[in-house]
């Protein structure tokens, strides 16, 4: 993970340089990815993470991370839809690109234990109280607000 190649990004999305992801520095901006699943009832499924997360690879496109991780960590394929693209600052400082995607899912997930510990379809309300709780990471509750609450 430490050796993986991800590119180093201005503001605006344009790529300045490429280094291995144990070399990033707390002013570097990178690109991630964030996919929200919906069932029919509504609800939306958000799941808890291994203490690793990913972003893309160097020259990675956003929507084939989006789908590759959604697979890989979930065992989901489905269409996605592009929802948007925004920099975002976490509370810790680190600095993101995030691009935002959805799709809709009724089945069975599988997930990869080495990626995710479990996830589970929660309803508007749910995640509204996990909200104001401080239970959902940062990017998620910017997505989740954008988008969907």
């Amino acid at each position: 993970m430490q050796s993986e190649l991800v590119d180093i990004v201005d503001k605006s999305d344009k790529v300045l340089k490429t280094a291995f992801r144990g070399e990033l520095k707390d002013s570097d901006i990178v690109r991630v990815t964030n996919v929200f699943i919906l069932n029919k009832k509504g609800g939306i499924l958000l799941q808890l993470r291994s203490a690793k997360s990913h972003h893309l690879t160097s020259g990675e496109d956003y929507t084939k991370s989006a789908e590759r991780e959604l697979f890989e960590e979930v065992g989901i394929k489905t269409d996605l839809i592009f929802l948007g693209k925004h920099y975002i600052k976490l509370p810790d400082g680190r600095k993101h690109i995030g691009a935002y995607f959805k799709g809709n899912f009724d089945g069975q997930t599988k997930i990869d234990p080495n990626e995710v510990e479990r996830v589970q379809f929660f309803s508007l309300e749910e995640v509204r109280k996990m909200i104001s709780r401080g239970k959902v990471h940062p990017e998620c509750v910017f997505g989740l607000k954008k988008y969907f609450l």
